[in-house]
This record gives structure tokens, C-alpha cells and sequence, in this order.
């Protein structure tokens, strides 16, 4: 039995200078434990590396203020990633404008944390010169080419400069994505932790415009309808793989077949029909195939490894009207949103200063929001180059005998793969071992803060357990709106997007996190309703896009929301009520 009492075997000390840490905006991308091959192979300190470059390049921080053998941006505790909350009330002290306060409820809304407690290296006015010559750059930028285009385009060609993978050896695969791991990914990536901090201006610069007009809704009413975010492709393109299921009887009768086994008797079929949706189901395969959910794992189910999971989407999109196309909806979120810019621009047309303003913040937001999604997507792209040869790695143990599954490998660090390579056996039980470890604290819900102290995991309680206060009719669940409108519906509770196929049309979907990987099953869906969240996750960006009223961060919506139950949603005031 393993003692799982004792710190998994990639917890780190946690920092003194910087104490208090969260599990806010971490849970959207990190849901449950952190594999040891994850955090040695690009996360953990090399993932530490770049996000201090980042906070460098944007001036709110020195490298040598953090530690140099340990990570202090993140934590890890008994295998969860946690963010440090100490780190960003500094980024709130030197930020212009900003506050500790500001921070701490643009990171866990109305969750109350420890009190704020100077340090006397927070305030220096060095730092808030360089992050306010950032903020203006940030505010005068008319396009992000360097993202839009260029890493686009090099991200892209590294995906079509893919070697044939099973023609190379055991060695020569890890030392492929060793390599590209050292020499391609660390660019996306810090470009894009740096965007996180560049599009937080521009929405900070866009709540305190709304807060000046009487009304906090238009944050979230201005930032969607750009047409062209990345993150919502994906969705548009399985929409038109559907339409194409629809128009065909051979396709339909394939379907209807149901999910399992269906790409093996699509590939094997030789009508017209078939063969043409194979044809496109292969292009996107290539396309989006990088996408999942848990995105920055070492080996995720991703469509391109998994593809049962983008066949399932597709077969709940296909009994979908016309009047749920993404593009449809996309079309009427513009029009709401140039129907309020154009309230807003007449409310202004007498104050010319305040009129320039607001045309100048929401170019702003249509330069970062695209960019936003676009450089997620450039990083997730690369790092799926990075990890494929893992996959052709895990299965060839697994078609051996060696592994029982392909990502076995997970669980051991990157210089253990190294050893594992040449003499297998002797890290076969210490696989067994860390993933019995790995899938029992997976059961348990990690705090949501730390201070200082980590409590026994003993005392961590699970993350299915029945909820002490199940919502009862009349109830009012509150979190975040994400996206505007109302809606109505049976809610279906979904703890991964395999299980999509549960989805009916007209059901509210109510899901543990958002991220790009849930993202197309919002199209089958009237509603969105999370535990996590915060308004610039990616897919409450998408939602947007897409016109899903959208509530984030409804605490426990998982477990205090029965399956079945009907309820309404409001996404512009961020509240559920049980009908």
C-alpha cells in the first residue's frame, strides 16, 4: 500500500519569501495530479525558467528575485500545481493602477485569503516604470504579427516537418523530443506567458472603462465577437464534419452504429460519402489534433492520438438544428457587440477625450484577445511535436509487454526515461507504485489555499463526495459570467468530454473546469456552467465566440447541482438557479 502521506516525488519546498499560493486558474488547466514525467520533460523548472523571463521582459519582476534552484511562481504539493498568490499581490503593488486587493479577486473572486502582508522589496519604483512602459506598449499595439503570423506559420511547419516516427529507434525518439523540447518550445512558450500578463492590461484597461460607464457586464459583451479566435475553430470545423453526417445515409447509418469501433468501419468502408468524410476528418485530425483536454500534459488524450473523443463530439453535433452553428452564433454575438459599441459611442458622441479612449481600448482588445487564443494554440501546436514521439515511445512498450498502457511512461521523470530505454524492468514496479500513488491523490481535492502550511492530506477531502449542501429549488448558485444571455434546461454533470455522448440536445452542460478540449461540446449544449474559472480562460473566450451563456467559478457546481435537475441560467450576471 503506499503511503501517499509523504510528498509525491516531485514536490518542491515551498518559498518563505512568497508563502501564499492557490489553486485559482491552476485547476482550469491541471485539474488533477501532475505526472513526474510532465514536470521534468518542459514543466517544473524549465516551465519556471521562461514564465521569470517573461515577468522580466514585462518589467514586473528580476530573475533573481526567486529562487534559483526551486520554483517559486508555481508550487507543488502532493502533485498539484498551485499558483503563487504572494508573487502576483507584488505584480499588484508595482502594477500601475493595481493593488493586492485587485489581484486577489481577479484570481478567486469572492474567496477570502489571508490578509496582505508588506514586504519590504515589494514596493520599488524601478519596477513600476518598466511594467508602465509596458502597459503603454501594450495599449498602442495595432497588431501581434510576431504571434498572428509568424509563430503561426513556423508552428505549423514544424507540424509539417514531422518525421516518420515509427521508422526511428527507441533512442532516437527520446532524443527528438528532447531536443525539440530544449531548442523550439521554450519560445511559444514564454511568448505566451507573457501574453497572459499583455492581455491582462487590456482587459483591465476595459473593466475600468465599464466600471466608469455604470455597467460591469461590458467587459464580457466587448470581448467576444472577433470572428477569429483560434480556440474556436476547432468547433466550427466539427460543425461542418456534422452537417456532413447529416447529409449522408451511409454516414448516418455509420453513426448511429455508435461511437465505439466507428473509425475502424468508416476507414474500412468504400462509399463516396464515407470516403469524403474520412478525407476531412484526416485534415482536421492534422489541424486540431494537438487539442485535448489537461492540454499541457506530456500525453494527453489528444484528438490526434484519441480519436474516439472528436468522433463522439461530432456524433452529438449531428443531432443539432441549423440554428446552433457556431458561425450563426458567432454572427449575433457581432451584432450584440456592435449594437453596444454603438450605444456606447453615442453616449460619448459630446466628450471627444472619452470617445478616443474607448475606440482606442477596443482596438486594443481586438489585437489580444485573438492573439491570446492564437499564441495558446502556436504553444499547445509545438508541444504536441514535442510529446508524439512519447506516444510512439509508450506504444511500442506497451505492444511489447513491457507497459500495460502507453502512458505508463508518464510516471517516471525524464532522466529515469533515459535508463528506462536501455533496461526496462527495473522501473516496472516503480511505475505500478507512482501510479496507484498518483491516482489515489487524484481522488482528493487539494486546498484551494496554502498559507505557509500544508495541511495533512489526510484531512483533504474527495473530490466525488456527496455535497454537504445539495442546491434545492429556488436556490441562486453564483460565480462569474463569461458570456451574455439566459437559458433554460435539464442539467447533465460531465466529468470528462468521453463522456460527451451523454449530452442531449437542449441540456445544460455543468463540467469541473473549461478548457479548449471542452470547448466543441458547448456547440451541443444551451448552457455552460463550471466549478473554475476566471473571464480570460480560454474557453470562456470561446464561449463568447460561440454565444453560450457561460457561467465560471460557481463553487462545487459539479456536486451541489443533481444530474437531471432543471435549471436557468444567466450568463451576464454570473448567477444558476434551480428551477
Amino acid at each position: 500500500m503506499v503511503d501517499i502521506t509523504q510528498p509525491f516525488v516531485i514536490d518542491t519546498p515551498l518559498s518563505t519569501r512568497f508563502p501564499i499560493y492557490t489553486r485559482a486558474n491552476t485547476g482550469e488547466v491541471a485539474g488533477g495530479t501532475t505526472s513526474p514525467l510532465m514536470w521534468s520533460y518542459g514543466g517544473g523548472m524549465g516551465n519556471e525558467r521562461q514564465w521569470r523571463k517573461a515577468l522580466a521582459e514585462f518589467g514586473a519582476f528580476d530573475e533573481d528575485e526567486f529562487r534559483e534552484d526551486y520554483i517559486d511562481i508555481q508550487g507543488m504539493v502532493h502533485g498539484y500545481i498551485y499558483l503563487n498568490l504572494s508573487q502576483s499581490r507584488v505584480f499588484g503593488v508595482r502594477m500601475p493602477g493595481a493593488t493586492p486587493d485587485l489581484m486577489d479577486r481577479t484570481y478567486l473572486g469572492d474567496v477570502t485569503a489571508p490578509p496582505y502582508v508588506p514586504h519590504p522589496d515589494d514596493a520599488k519604483p524601478e519596477y513600476t516604470e518598466r511594467i508602465l512602459a509596458s502597459v503603454q506598449r501594450v495599449l498602442t499595439e495595432t497588431h501581434r504579427n510576431d504571434i498572428e503570423i509568424e509563430d503561426r506559420e513556423s508552428s505549423a511547419a514544424l507540424r509539417a516537418a514531422r518525421p516518420d516516427l515509427s521508422s526511428m529507434s527507441d533512442r532516437e525518439l527520446l532524443e527528438y523530443g528532447k531536443k525539440l523540447m530544449a531548442d523550439r518550445y521554450p519560445h511559444y512558450l514564454r511568448k505566451h506567458l507573457k501574453m497572459v500578463y499583455e492581455s491582462s492590461v487590456v482587459t483591465g484597461a476595459l473593466d475600468e472603462l465599464a466600471n466608469k460607464l455604470g455597467d460591469p457586464t461590458l467587459t464580457i459583451r466587448l470581448t467576444g465577437g472577433q470572428g477569429n479566435v483560434a480556440s474556436a475553430a476547432p468547433s466550427q470545423a466539427m460543425w461542418d464534419l456534422s452537417r456532413q453526417v447529416i447529409a449522408s445515409p451511409a454516414l448516418t447509418a455509420e453513426f448511429d452504429g455508435g461511437v465505439e469501433g466507428l473509425e475502424d468501419r468508416l476507414r474500412a468502408s468504400g462509399d463516396a460519402d464515407v470516403v469524403a468524410f474520412v478525407e476531412k476528418f484526416d485534415e482536421f485530425l492534422y489541424e486540431y489534433g494537438s487539442r485535448s483536454t489537461d492540454e499541457w500534459a506530456p500525453m494527453p488524450k489528444t484528438w490526434e492520438t484519441h480519436r474516439t473523443i472528436p468522433l463522439g463530439m461530432i456524433d452529438r453535433l449531428r443531432l443539432q438544428d441549423e440554428s446552433k452553428n457556431p458561425r450563426l452564433q458567432s454572427q449575433r454575438v457581432r451584432r450584440d457587440r456592435d449594437e453596444v459599441t454603438a450605444a456606447i459611442r453615442e453616449k460619448l458622441a459630446g466628450d471627444p477625450e472619452a470617445l478616443a479612449g474607448f475606440d482606442a481600448v477596443l482596438a486594443t482588445v481586438d489585437v489580444y484577445m485573438p492573439a491570446r487564443e492564437q499564441s495558446k494554440t502556436n504553444t499547445i501546436r509545438v508541444l504536441q511535436e514535442c510529446r508524439m514521439p512519447l506516444f510512439e515511445l509508450g506504444r511500442r512498450f506497451v505492444e511489447r509487454g513491457t507497459l500495460s498502457r502507453p502512458d505508463d511512461l508518464t510516471m517516471l521523470k525524464i532522466d529515469e526515461l533515459d535508463k528506462f530505454i536501455d533496461d526496462p524492468t527495473p522501473f516496472v514496479a516503480t511505475i505500478d507504485e507512482r501510479r496507484e500513488w498518483s491516482e489515489q491523490l487524484s481522488e482528493l481535492e487539494p486546498p484551494f489555499i496554502i498559507d505557509g502550511e500544508i495541511p495533512p492530506v489526510t484531512t483533504w477531502p474527495k473530490k466525488k463526495a456527496p455535497a454537504v449542501n445539495v442546491a434545492t429549488t429556488g436556490d441562486v448558485l453564483t460565480g462569474i459570467g463569461a458570456c451574455p444571455g439566459t437559458a433554460e434546461g435539464i442539467a447533465r454533470v460531465i466529468f470528462d468530454p468521453e463522456d460527451a455522448p451523454d449530452l442531449e440536445p437542449g441540456e445544460i452542460l455543468v463540467a469541473p473546469v473549461t478548457d479548449p478540449g471542452w470547448t466543441p461540446i458547448f456547440t451541443s449544449a444551451e448552457a455552460v456552467v463550471v466549478n473554475v474559472g476566471s473571464p480570460l480562460s480560454h474557453a470562456a473566450i470561446v464561449s463568447r465566440e460561440l454565444g453560450m451563456p457561460c457561467v465560471l467559478a460557481v463553487k462545487d457546481a459539479t456536486k451541489r447541482i443533481v444530474n437531471g435537475t432543471k435549471i436557468a441560467v444567466d450568463g451576464t450576471n454570473g448567477t444558476v438557479t434551480i428551477l
